[in-house]
């Protein structure tokens, strides 16, 4: 299928996907459904280890999400009569539980999930809200899932709908040296961040400084936004792309059933109590020691050990001396040189 907002291309085992709408990459529907599809595709293809979502031009990332579109909505909202639900409390508690249930039979079904998006899709002429919600609503839990590295490179501004797809993302590097900013300013024009961002930026950066970005709508430098832990690192514009394909290299070296267990671990884990999230940890640890690449990288350590550390006469060495042997071994781990390359099998 071919996309009318992508651009993709691939570099080693990292695919780079460009949003390419201009002016300045507004976020609509459309795109979010392209980006479904093309998640879907990508989860399935073995060759692709790292995901890197950027913008297709110099200097222009994601604004935020298109306005008439979301204007469409107070008026679209009433055809289904969900302006009248939301009044009342009873009622619009049961419209969240619905929604709820909806999304937990999307989860466990992928029929189910098509069937869904199918529907709304078709009345998206009549009430564009259910369709933007869902496709929004699954494409970012897509992202989340995804059993790869995922990377968001701000190659520009980023605000509203554009920091909410970011945040999905496992990790967010920043141009620092163009002028660019990062916000969430939903609030100045009487809106929620209703794209995730009340919940993930919550997750994220922790309630005191997701309410003081939402409330105050302000825009962050990168270098700000790194403080908090909203963005991983930031790099000058001549050095980004380098860089950001530096750090894809390393990741696309780690073990893809090892990544997919981690995610899996923190994703669901972080949503639900101690206890049952050191139960999930126990089901991912029996998966990943049931496979051919732990078996190999565990004989490949063990031989590195006895090579390098078993015979060390540490009585003759100095401490700087042992401890430059441990640091040789974590930088040979880190790098995966040890290791033949990971199958994800």
């Amino acid at each position: 299928m071919g996309f009318n907002y992508l651009k993709t291309h691939k570099e080693k085992a990292t695919l780079w996907i460009e949003i390419d709408h201009p002016p300045v990459n507004f976020l609509t529907t459309d795109i979010l459904e392209e980006l479904f599809i093309l998640f879907k595709k990508i989860r399935k293809d073995d060759s692709i280890r790292v995901v890197i979502l950027t913008g297709s031009r110099d200097d222009i990332y994601i604004m935020h999400f298109s306005i008439p579109e979301l204007l469409l909505l107070h008026s679209h909202n009433k055809r289904l009569l969900m302006d009248k639900l939301v009044k009342y409390r009873m009622t619009g508690a049961f419209l969240a539980h619905i929604m709820t249930f909806t999304n937990w039979l999307m989860d466990h079904s992928s029929w189910y999930e098509g069937l869904m998006l199918t529907i709304a899709k078709r009345i998206r002429q009549y009430s564009s809200g259910m369709f933007l919600w869902f496709q929004m609503t699954r494409l970012y839990l897509a992202v989340e899932r995804m059993n790869k590295v995922t990377i968001a490179a701000l190659n520009g501004p980023c605000n509203g709908g554009g920091t909410e797809l970011s945040a999905c993302f496992d990790f967010r590097f920043m141009i620092d040296d163009q002028g660019f900013t990062i916000g969430q300013p939903e609030c100045l024009v009487n809106i929620v961040p209703g794209g995730g961002g009340t919940q993930r930026l919550t997750r994220l950066i922790g309630r005191a400084k997701a309410l003081e970005m939402m409330l105050r709508g302000n825009q962050l430098s990168p270098q700000e936004a790194k403080q908090i832990g909203l963005i991983t690192d930031c790099f000058g514009k001549s050095e980004f792309k380098t860089k950001v394909q530096d750090f894809a290299d390393l990741m696309s070296k780690r073990p893809p059933v090892g990544i997919d267990a981690i995610k899996a671990c923190v994703y669901h884990g972080m949503n639900t109590t101690l206890r049952h999230g050191l139960s999930l940890e126990l089901v991912q640890s029996v998966r990943c020691l049931d496979t051919r690449d732990t078996k190999m990288a565990m004989e490949e350590y063990i031989q590195y050990i006895d090579k390098h550390i078993t015979n060390l006469k540490t009585d003759d060495m100095t401490a700087e001396e042992i401890t430059g042997v441990v640091k040789q071994t974590t930088d040979d781990l880190e790098n995966a040189t040890i290791f033949k390359p990971f199958e994800g099998r």
